[in-house]
């Protein structure tokens, strides 16, 4: 379920996530390729990117993206592997501000993830916490659009630290 556009524009309320590059592509391959020529953002049904600073096109996620290659196939320049699978690896991440752990029932991203990666866990006192399955999300961000707290984000995962490494 989309953003009610009638409603201000979302305020990030701590430090702004790093952004999520377009799908099919990673943010060298976008520095590199991308001319900014708005393409992508014109051909995106789902309305969900925007050129920043009128360098490169961002995901916005006012709205789930749907994965449906429009951008990819509109692009005139070699941004886009339409082979990559999955589209990106950013993964939901629910912060502090979750409205759940701090015992108030929201669920919104729960009811929005169409692929069920997000589950409220009922704990001992009756509160919940929102669970992510990384395995299950799409990261199409339908989560993000949806919570009132601005407490979900999309994140790529922290490679594995290496216990050699220490």
């Amino acid at each position: 379920m989309p953003r009610d556009r009638s409603l201000p524009p979302r305020r990030f309320l701590g430090t702004r996530p790093e952004a999520v590059s377009l799908p099919w592509t990673d943010a060298a391959r976008m520095l590199e390729q991308c001319t900014a020529c708005g393409a992508c953002v014109d051909a995106c049904p789902q309305d969900i990117l925007q050129i920043v600073g009128g360098t490169h096109p961002e995901v916005t996620f006012t709205d789930a993206c749907t994965f449906c290659a429009a951008c990819a196939e509109i692009c005139p320049e070699d941004v886009f592997d339409i082979e990559r699978d999955p589209p990106w690896d950013a993964v939901a991440q629910i912060g502090s501000g979750c409205l759940e752990h701090q015992g108030v029932s929201c669920r919104a991203c729960e009811d929005s993830c169409e692929a069920r990666a997000l589950r409220a866990r009922p704990q001992i006192g009756g509160t919940s916490v929102m669970a992510l399955d990384t395995e299950a999300c799409t990261g199409c961000g339908a989560c993000v659009s949806v919570c009132p707290v601005d407490a979900v984000t999309l994140q790529r995962p922290q490679p594995q630290r290496s216990e050699d490494a220490a």
